[in-house]
């Protein structure tokens, strides 16, 4: 049974606790599949070619066996894209996060989380039957 989805769509956040005077947008996508159907190598070569797609550098990827960190972003851009593969009891779960420093309220932040979670979802096996 596939869990639900949580997408939130071109969120702008101010962080100005933080000492950082600048906006910001955040697209974001979370989702799990049971593992049977998703490995975390299969999680993490999925976030690799998605990010590749982009015309994005890999800055970090370190596989810590139940958590693979993958962090990225396009050469003296103001973009990241943060995403993890998390193994969670029978479950691979991922979180996709695509940053704009440029401002708030951009859409571009979700299309690009969009993207890369659909090359995990494109990952995913069928389930057996």
């Amino acid at each position: 049974m596939r869990a639900a989805s949580a997408t939130i769509l071109g969120l702008g956040l101010t962080l100005p606790m933080s000492g950082l005077a600048n906006d910001f947008s955040l697209g974001l996508d979370v989702d799990r599949v049971p593992t049977a159907q998703l490995s975390l190598p299969a999680c993490n070569a999925a976030i690799a070619r998605g990010a590749a797609a982009l015309g994005y550098a890999t800055r970090v990827n370190r596989d810590q066996k139940t958590l693979i960190t993958h962090v990225s972003g396009p050469p003296q851009d103001g973009r990241a894209l943060i995403a993890y593969c998390i193994a969670a009891g029978t479950y691979t779960a991922w979180v996709v996060q695509a940053f704009d420093y440029s401002g708030p309220n951009l859409t571009e932040p979700q299309r690009i989380a969009t993207r890369v979670s659909g090359e995990i979802r494109k990952a995913i096996k069928p389930a057996a039957k």
